[in-house]
């Protein structure tokens, strides 16, 4: 089986690798195409990333810049089905839900602070479909800025919480369900339960509701101890799950994918030299043969770094 890891921050924005091989077999530049959370919907590539929601398909890239007050800081993007997709706007701590003509419904845990809200309030960073509204995973519920300029520990003393956030009577209703987490991300449904990583500690977390509606810890995997963990992917078997090397002082040997067995046992893929990997989709092999032509053609970002060359899909893949 092959995935799309999405790479933030990094020399590289796409990897194609295949899981088989355990080796990358494709990648696009950073200078190309810059992204942090991707996903499929509606027959294309699309990708967050700093003010803008990005769409990728064989007939070119389209951007759409996302409204303020503050700037977006978009992290992840998701298709949630009838054409409706959700990108969370972590600059202004909230999700927005999109439709076709690309206006958004903005659904925000932090709605009655009013306009005072600084950026990156909480560091709102992921979400899923959740009961009838959304869950969410944020660093920390008070101003994320103050905490991460002071000498607390915020990112290994348990600040990070998940939200449920539903609208009713046109306003945004939020409780915090599940917290003790070290910079959550990667938030996961499989058979009813919910699941997500505690990046900064690398570990795993699975979770279900209880009869008062908060998710209760079922259990938890040490998954690594070098890398930042984040994105999540269920295969048959296990989760795949990835590390980022840049988010810690000792060397992590780069950017890590760690297959997790349903048996708890982790076995770590190299993926390649130091980056973020931040999401983790299936490859698609209708579609990528297309983008990777339009990536090959696209041109470069006025961007800073240092960024290998352009990389063609290998004929066996499609391209």
């Amino acid at each position: 089986m092959r995935v799309l890891l999405g790479c933030v921050n990094s020399a590289v924005s796409l990897v194609g690798y295949d899981l088989e091989q355990r080796q990358p077999f494709w990648y696009c530049p950073g200078n190309l195409l810059r992204v942090c959370g991707i996903c499929w919907h509606e027959q294309a590539l699309w990708s967050a990333s700093d003010t803008v929601l990005q769409r990728v398909d064989a007939a070119g890239i389209s951007r759409t810049g996302l409204p303020g007050p503050h700037d977006n800081y978009a992290h992840s993007v998701k298709s949630l089905g009838d054409g409706l997709l959700g990108v969370a706007d972590t600059g202004n701590s909230r999700v927005l839900l999109m439709g076709g003509g690309m206006k958004a419904l903005s659904l925000s845990p932090l709605e009655g602070w009013g306009n005072d809200l600084p950026f990156d309030a909480i560091h709102l960073n992921d979400f899923v479909l959740w009961q009838d509204g959304l869950l969410i995973s944020a660093f920390n519920h008070q101003p994320f800025s103050f905490w991460k300029k002071s000498d607390l520990n915020w990112k290994a003393e348990g600040w990070g919480c998940l939200y449920y956030l539903r609208r009713h009577g046109g306003r945004s209703l939020t409780r915090i369900v599940a917290s003790g987490l070290d910079c959550p991300h990667s938030l996961a449904l499989w058979q009813g339960d919910v699941y997500c990583c505690s990046s900064a500690c690398g570990t795993f977390f699975h979770y279900r509701q209880d009869e008062h509606g908060l998710l209760q810890e079922l259990n938890r995997w040490k998954v690594t101890d070098t890398h930042f963990l984040r994105g999540c992917l269920r295969l048959e078997g296990g989760w795949l799950l990835g590390g980022s090397s840049q988010r810690h002082m000792e060397d992590g040997g780069g950017m890590t994918l760690f297959w997790l067995d349903d048996a708890g046992s982790v076995t770590p893929l190299p993926v390649g030299g130091p980056g973020e990997i931040y999401d983790i989709i299936p490859w698609d092999d209708a579609l990528m043969p297309g983008i990777c032509r339009t990536l090959q053609h696209a041109p470069e970002l006025d961007v800073e770094g240092t960024f290998p060359a352009r990389c063609s899909l290998p004929a066996e893949y499609g391209g």
